[in-house]
């Protein structure tokens, strides 16, 4: 199956007291695992697992209510950066307590900024309206990325290779985690390599962005984009700058977003739309 059509979705919070979906994403888009969505009448769980190009995810629908849910359905529009693939259907309905799974599987096919969206619509009760949940997949563009095992010599001759816009992205301001755990969102958080001898002051790390489209000079080969991020951090005033360089303009203006929005920069505007204003769904009453 593909990925369905264009949906139309209302707009603002979901009904049904959905909380924090928001924080509850920008943690899936550098954790492999956890919460999507909760309410009181549907949660939605997700597990990420990628390999190169390729994602699988396993989203998770269970019922935490005393009453039963259907009507349930999922629409994925499609995007020319990602090939989005549905393993099945979601359930259709779910009684008290019950869950079953929905499998998605997705390639990355060029560089992205806004991630796919996933958005998902169900009742809770018979006769009522349908609860729109406008959600988004957190295959960002870093889930896409393999650490590369670099020495510092060869880091700072490529980077100085990719020096000036568009392939470079500067961004200063306060750091909002420690530098103690930058390491940690580099490698787990944005799948880099640590360059050996980065230490808190001076963070060196490169990567590469791997995609499904075929390579038009490597005949056999598909594209990959190579990155590489320096973070450089001042005690005084707590200040970080951070520089991305890549072999690409797009890239490097994703990369730098998705680090600032994730990480050690706090004032950076997110990227990322909350589900833009759409056209209000034809009202469908519930099944009796």
């Amino acid at each position: 199956g593909g990925a369905g059509g264009g949906a139309s979705v209302s707009s603002g919070p979901p009904a049904g007291g959905g909380q924090g979906a928001k924080e509850l994403w920008t943690q899936l888009c550098i954790m492999p695992q956890g919460r999507l969505f909760a309410s009181s009448s549907l949660v939605l769980d997700m597990k990420q697992e990628y390999n190169a190009a390729m994602g699988r995810l396993t989203i998770m629908f269970t019922n935490p209510g005393k009453d039963p849910i259907g009507n349930i359905r999922v629409m994925m529009p499609e995007v020319p950066f990602m090939r989005i693939q549905q393993v099945g259907e979601p359930p259709a309905t779910l009684g008290p307590g019950q869950q079953a799974p929905h499998y998605v599987q997705v390639q990355c096919l060029r560089p992205f900024l806004h991630p796919a969206k996933y958005l998902v619509e169900y009742c809770d009760r018979p006769g009522g309206q349908p609860i729109q949940v406008p959600l988004m997949l957190p295959a960002v563009m870093t889930k896409f990325v393999t650490p590369v095992d670099m020495q510092v010599q060869a880091f700072r001759q490529y980077f100085e290779s990719f020096a000036g816009p568009p392939r470079e992205s500067v961004t200063v301001g306060q750091a909002k985690v420690s530098p103690a755990q930058w390491p940690n969102y580099i490698t787990k958080g944005f799948n880099m390599g640590l360059v050996p001898g980065s230490d808190p002051s001076n963070t060196l790390a490169a990567g590469t962005l791997n995609t499904g489209t075929p390579d038009p000079a490597k005949p056999g080969q598909m594209m990959t984009v190579p990155l590489m991020v320096r973070i450089e951090y001042n005690e005084q005033g707590n200040m970080v700058r951070i520089t991305v360089r890549t072999q690409h303009g797009e890239v490097t203006q994703a990369l730098a977003q998705i680090i600032a929005s994730s990480s050690p920069r706090p004032k950076a505007a997110d990227p990322r739309p909350s589900g833009e204003p759409g056209r209000r769904a034809p009202v469908r009453a519930c099944a009796a």
